[in-house]
């Protein structure tokens, strides 16, 4: 194995960390994109569970009570509650 000086594995190290911190601010960016419609009727924290608890339904294939649900929650028009479920 290669003597690696510290400015070397610096080198790596850095441009590693910068390269994560940027993929965990798309990631952000994008979790935000979803959920802006949701945004305008509720705070961050609670659209981010009703977010979770939306996808949970749509996987087990409650896509309906899912729309309900958001109706419900945050008083969305139904097309506009559709539209967002759908779009997760």
């Amino acid at each position: 194995m290669p003597n690696l000086t510290l400015f070397e594995i610096v080198g790596f190290v850095v441009p590693g960390l910068l390269l994560c911190g940027l993929v965990l601010w798309m990631v952000g960016v994008i979790r935000t994109f979803k959920q802006r419609r949701v945004l305008r009727y509720t705070d961050r924290f609670r659209a981010e569970e009703l977010t979770g608890r939306v996808r949970q339904l749509k996987v087990r294939g409650y896509e309906e009570q899912a729309v309900q649900l958001v109706q419900v929650e945050l008083g969305m028009p139904a097309k506009a509650a559709r539209s967002w479920v759908k779009s997760l």
